[in-house]
């Protein structure tokens, strides 16, 4: 009971002694069989608590190859598309950061709001 939109993949894993992974997808079957997709991982140092006493972690970060390139490529421009993808990343969070400082009300921004003692703040 499958269409012919259905694909399945394998998924293949390569490693090296720096620490740097491609998974690589082929497809098995479908109206793109035969193709291959590539992600790359890397530990990226993450700070998860704005308390300064936390350490920052290293947590993994996957992306994207661009589509139509082939292992060899891949293991080739690892460095510079990872890179290219982690500053992308943080870019996205900082606008995301913005974007929530911006919806933030203060107290002050609430004109009817009254403190614990009855009076306007």
């Amino acid at each position: 009971m499958s269409s012919k939109e259905d694909a399945w993949a394998k998924q293949e894993i390569f490693r090296d002694k720096d620490g740097r992974e491609v998974i690589m997808f082929e497809i098995v079957e479908g109206p793109e069989r035969g193709k291959q997709v590539f992600k790359g991982k890397v530990l990226i140092t993450v700070r998860v608590s704005p308390d300064p006493r936390v350490p920052p972690q290293k947590r993994p970060f996957e992306f994207d190859f661009p589509e139509g390139k082939g292992f060899t490529w891949v293991r080739k421009h690892f460095d510079e598309t990872a890179q290219s993808a982690v500053t992308q990343f943080e870019k996205d969070q900082k606008e995301a950061q913005a974007e929530a400082a911006k919806k933030i009300v203060t107290a002050k921004d609430m004109p009817g709001l009254l403190g614990p003692n009855g009076r306007k703040i």
